[in-house]
């Protein structure tokens, strides 16, 4: 058999007409013959595949990177190609639900509004260019049907009421600057839960950026108009009862050996000072601690986090002190001349504000001998 004098290729007389210049196009076609030419030799082209790889994986994972450490709400899904550019990891703590426009911005108070405690998350997302805060709130709009939820609230743009000031403590401790705050006109609200018998409750609020201050790691993202939604999820959990139930003797030992002893078992609404019915367990406790101990005399003593204005907070926890004396006097008959109150707000702290775990530490009611 006879072979082409261009290539050296054998020659098939049943074949289609063969020439040189098609065996070496395709080779060019071939990725591999391309690197190698580029590069030099095939072994350098393995490399330089596996090297490209790399880079487009990192050039991918620049265009579109959350927050590190940060992931979606179990079960709900993000508007498609979002970001997630603010988050805070499920925690303990409460949250007031708003179920109405607000009537007070610092601190948040609404028309109606359900106060609620659990495990809190958040999530500020930032939209893909283009994109309007109509379509995101349809997209969670939807998303509630696909999970059932219970619509509580939904606040539209002809509708009353300002919301993005509300956001500042939120704003503030996830470190997102002012993005959520003033563009009263573009705000949604969307407000559900789950039909459990324990609900979950989900808050949404949805904007678009007109002004405000924010950090430089957001400056490339978050331009004028891009449309932003902030996700606030509430899931049911008790706090551990070790931290919130100390009985009596405990009470005991640890005024005799400190002079005084923290409480976490006596509970209070967002900015009310009306003593809550969960809280009974521990103020019979202390009814039998100063039924025991008949010469006993203490102050009641309020605290709270670092949430809100200084004045504001001393205020609160002096309130919310009195409640308790009136309390122990009203339904467990210990004597007036026993008790005392006082309010510190949040002047002393046996934790850090900066994290979660320290604001509920420092959200307290102390009994302190005398």
């Amino acid at each position: 058999m006879s072979s082409c004098l261009s290539c050296g290729k054998p020659l098939n007389p049943d074949a289609p007409m063969h020439n040189a210049s098609q065996g070496k196009a395709v080779r060019a076609r071939q990725p591999e013959y391309r690197l190698s030419q580029i590069f030099g030799s095939a072994a350098m082209s393995k490399r330089t595949l596996i090297l490209l790889s790399l880079i487009a994986a990192f050039r991918i994972a620049a265009l579109a990177a959350d927050l590190p450490g940060s992931k979606d709400p179990p079960g709900m899904k993000r508007y498609e190609d979002s970001e997630i550019i603010g988050y805070r990891e499920p925690r303990f703590d409460e949250f007031l639900v708003p179920m109405g426009p607000p009537t007070s911005q610092d601190p948040p108070k609404y028309t109606k509004s359900l106060q609620v405690e659990g495990l809190v998350s958040r999530y500020t997302y930032v939209a893909p260019a283009g994109r309007t805060p109509t379509e995101l709130l349809r997209n969670y709009k939807l998303e509630f049907q696909r999970l059932d939820l219970v619509t509580l609230y939904e606040k539209g743009t002809s509708d009353r009421g300002w919301f993005g000031p509300t956001l500042s403590p939120i704003a503030v401790e996830d470190k997102i600057g002012d993005i959520l705050a003033y563009n009263e006109a573009q705000e949604r609200v969307l407000v559900g839960k789950s039909k459990d018998t324990s609900p979950t409750y989900y808050y949404v609020f949805v904007t678009s950026y007109r002004d405000g201050n924010m950090p430089d790691r957001l400056r490339s993202r978050v331009t004028k108009d891009r449309a932003l939604a902030e996700l606030v999820v509430v899931t049911p959990q008790q706090m551990e009862k070790k931290m919130a139930f100390v009985n009596a003797g405990e009470m005991s030992r640890s005024l005799a050996e400190s002079g005084k002893i923290a409480l976490y078992g006596i509970y209070f609404d967002t900015d009310k000072d009306s003593v809550r019915p969960d809280s009974q367990t521990t103020l019979q406790e202390i009814a039998r601690l100063l039924t025991a101990n008949r010469g006993l005399k203490v102050s009641v003593v309020g605290h709270t986090d670092n949430q809100g204005k200084p004045d504001y907070n001393l205020d609160l926890s002096r309130r919310r002190a009195a409640s308790v004396v009136r309390e122990l006097t009203s339904k467990y008959g210990v004597a007036v001349d026993r008790l005392s109150s006082f309010g510190c707000g949040f002047y002393a702290p046996v934790a850090s504000n900066d994290t979660e775990d320290g604001k509920a530490k420092n959200r307290r009611v102390e009994l302190v001998k005398w």
